[in-house]
């Protein structure tokens, strides 16, 4: 009977375990800075190399805040967001920043904006 016992409770603590591991899996992502501080990071990064005036900053900041609120959004709904969704957000975005641009500075974002927005991380 012991034995019995003894095998059941192994049994129980080797199933726990294997579930509880499984529901930490969400939690190991990093948690994404606030999202003022990710338009202020990229509006610093866009700004060093496009010289953007006065306006066309403030306006770019409203435009990146949308970006990064819309994406979070899609992020935090619980299931795994829509590509196409995520595109069209990414899309929209760029349509609306070029909007701002001079003809040299969208030819320089064009070549800047997948160093800023690519997911990939250096060294992988």
């Amino acid at each position: 009977m012991t034995m019995k016992t003894l095998s059941i409770t192994l049994l129980m603590v080797l199933i726990s375990g294997t579930v509880f591991s499984q529901n930490r899996q969400g939690q190991n992502r990093a948690t994404p800075p606030p999202i003022e501080e990710r338009v202020e990071t990229i509006l610093e990064k866009v700004n060093s190399e496009l010289s953007l005036t006065k306006e066309q900053l403030e306006s770019s900041k409203e435009i990146f805040t949308d970006f990064y609120t819309s994406m979070d959004k899609l992020r935090t709904s619980g299931n795994r967001p829509d590509r196409s969704k995520m595109d069209s957000i990414s899309k929209q975005r760029d349509e609306a920043f070029s909007e701002l641009l001079t003809e040299d500075q969208k030819k320089k974002y064009d070549k800047l904006k997948d160093e800023l927005f690519s997911r990939r991380r250096p060294n992988q």
